[in-house]
């Protein structure tokens, strides 16, 4: 197999302000494999959906920033560190998602799900308040739609706040499958809250 050739930073950066879609094709064939890579480290813990989310909002963000990239690192590290902080956001956006569920949602005794309340209402404007409780509501629906598997494991995991391994006990699986049958669940429970307008991914 005949190997590419070799382009400086500068050729990359020329060819994607001059020639558009083939520079960027040039980019990707240089740069994917590190930005993939990156995305694919076993510490974020992202699902196949994730990772192919935080590479788009990555790519958005490259689009944006290359024009003005003024060679003050190597066009790799520049990459690696805007790769890094994407990867970054999407974990705080979980973080906060998390905390979103662990708050607004619990089980009740007779197994239905019940609301609770998301903020201090003394510290809520009324737009807040009614945007919580839409928000509230489209989580109650999205639920709705899952099958008592996944909204078993959510409920152990995001409101009981139990450990894989507590989970695994009590529910006869291997911690392994715990994280499989989460990261499923919560795919199938993100794609429904998607559906919803106030749950819409923005690119960050």
């Amino acid at each position: 197999m005949p190997r590419l050739p070799t382009y400086s930073d500068k050729e990359i950066l020329q060819a994607i302000l001059e020639k558009g879609p083939e520079g960027w094709e040039l980019f990707c064939r240089r740069f994917d494999p590190l930005l993939q890579s990156i995305i694919g480290w076993s510490k974020w813990g992202f699902s196949e959906q994730e990772r192919q989310d935080v590479s788009q909002n990555t790519y958005m963000q490259l689009h944006k920033a290359l024009p003005n990239f003024q060679y003050q690192s190597s066009l790799a590290w520049f990459i690696k560190r805007i790769t890094i902080n994407q990867c970054i956001n999407e974990i705080r956006r979980q973080v906060r998602w998390r905390t979103f569920v662990t708050s607004s949602v619990q089980r009740t005794p007779d197994g239905t799900w019940n609301e609770m309340e998301f903020e201090n209402p003394d510290t809520t404007t009324p737009q807040h308040e009614i945007i919580q409780n839409e928000q509230r509501q489209a989580l109650y629906g999205a639920l709705k739609q899952l099958k008592d598997t996944c909204k078993n494991a959510i409920t152990l995991f995001y409101v009981k706040n139990l450990s894989y391994r507590e989970i695994s006990e009590q529910l006869g699986i291997s911690t392994n499958t715990v994280g499989s049958r989460l990261a499923k669940c919560l795919e199938k429970l993100h794609k429904e809250l998607r559906r919803r307008p106030l749950f819409e991914r923005t690119p960050s």
